[in-house]
């Protein structure tokens, strides 16, 4: 049987730990790989057909999908503030929400100004923070990224 290695996780800026994961730890990673890496909003933006609305509701799914992951893997995934579950959390909190938080209502509101014979897609190229939205959501999904490559690594992947 493979040795389990000490993994070094580390996002500039954000956080650098070393642990050496559980197999709790390790399959809860892996399914936050999973969901993660498949999601719209780790891949490129694409200005010309993408829905900053459908990015914002991809990220919000992760608080769920990330507390039950969490939930069903138990308490060996919390091994203290250096472990998985720990790291989880305050990826949501620290990195997420950010983003979630400064956008979703912002966007929401211009989205309620929307006339009936524009498509979503044509107003919200018109929102005058579209340039905004789209630097801070570039500079959001680095992090994103580099935390879907530290979750492949915890869960023994790469």
């Amino acid at each position: 049987m493979p040795r389990t290695k000490e993994v070094t996780v580390s996002i500039p800026g954000w956080v650098s730990v070393k642990f050496v994961p559980n197999t709790a730890e390790k399959n809860a990673a892996w399914a936050l790989y999973v969901e993660l890496s498949t999601r719209i909003a780790v891949q490129p933006f694409n200005r010309e057909t993408g829905l900053m609305r459908e990015v914002l509701t991809s990220l919000y799914s992760l608080f769920g999908f990330t507390r039950q992951a969490l939930r069903d893997a138990g308490p060996g995934v919390a091994r203290g503030p250096d472990s998985f579950g720990p790291l989880a959390i305050r990826f949501l909190t620290e990195v997420l929400a950010p983003f979630t938080t400064k956008w979703h209502q912002p966007l929401l509101a211009y989205e309620a100004l929307r006339p009936a014979d524009c498509s979503a897609l044509d107003h919200e190229r018109q929102w005058e923070r579209f340039g905004e939205i789209n630097t801070d959501l570039q500079s959001l999904q680095e992090k994103v990224n580099a935390y879907v490559e530290l979750l492949a690594t915890i869960a023994g992947v790469v």
